[in-house]
Parts: structure tokens; C-alpha cells; sequence
């Protein structure tokens, strides 16, 4: 919804941080995929190739720079972490250190994670309406 505010070097993190959230579970879901696509299609770029082995959160992190880049990238991956409507336990160390590193108040997550199930809640009633 706001990804395309982001420079690009800050989309590529963007990018990098929501493979690295999505794939922390060991739950690679479609439902995922199908987020990250619609992130990149958003972004118009094309996705990048996610190498776990290489990923340093901290490292993605510093790439992205402004309050208001941090902010949205925190407001863009709750939709994802919530898509199964569930915050796993690694999900939450990742989200702690994000939190952590952009120097966000954990209150402000709070709210930030209500807007996004709002957010996934009207998606899904949105499609239910197209196939009534």
C-alpha cells in the first residue's frame, strides 16, 4: 500500500526482510508468496533471489534509513507476518529486532499490527464479495 514511497535501495531490503520473515517459520506458504509478489508488483520490481545463508537482518536493516521508510516497511511486513493470522515465535524475534534497530516503540507495533489485520480482513472480505 505505501511501498512505492520507498527509494530503491530500500525496496530491495524491503524485499529482502519479508522473504526473510516469510521463510522463518520453515512455513513458506502461498498465501506468502502470493504477499510477495503483490509487494513486488507494487514496488514494480522484480523479486529478488532470497539466499538464507547470506541474509544479515542487521545489514538490510541499515539500508533503510528514514523514520518514515522505517515505518512503513514495519506497517507492509505486519501484513505479511499476520497473513496466517498468527505471530509465530521466530516471526517475533524478527520483529523485536526490527523494532529494536529502527528504534520504534514496541507500543506503536501495537497498532500497527490492528491496522494490518484490519487490512487483511477487508482483502478477504473484498474477494468473498467478487465471488458472490
Amino acid at each position: 500500500m505505501f511501498l512505492n514511497r520507498l527509494k530503491k535501495k530500500e525496496k530491495v531490503a524491503f524485499l529482502e526482510l519479508a522473504h526473510h520473515i516469510a521463510r522463518s517459520d520453515n512455513n513458506f506458504s502461498e498465501d506468502q508468496k502470493i504477499i510477495i509478489s503483490k509487494y513486488c508488483m507494487e514496488m514494480q520490481i522484480e523479486d529478488i533471489k532470497y539466499r538464507e545463508n547470506k541474509f544479515d537482518i542487521y545489514n538490510t536493516l541499515d539500508k533503510i534509513k528514514s523514520q518514515r521508510s522505517r515505518k512503513i516497511v514495519l506497517l507492509e511486513v505486519m501484513a505479511l507476518i499476520y497473513s496466517d493470522d498468527f505471530l509465530h515465535e521466530e516471526e517475533r524475534k524478527v520483529l523485536e529486532k526490527v523494532l529494536e534497530e529502527f528504534d520504534l516503540n514496541y507500543n506503536l507495533s501495537v497498532v500497527y499490527t490492528q491496522w494490518a489485520k484490519s487490512m487483511l480482513a477487508l482483502y478477504i472480505q473484498g474477494n468473498a464479495l467478487i465471488e458472490l
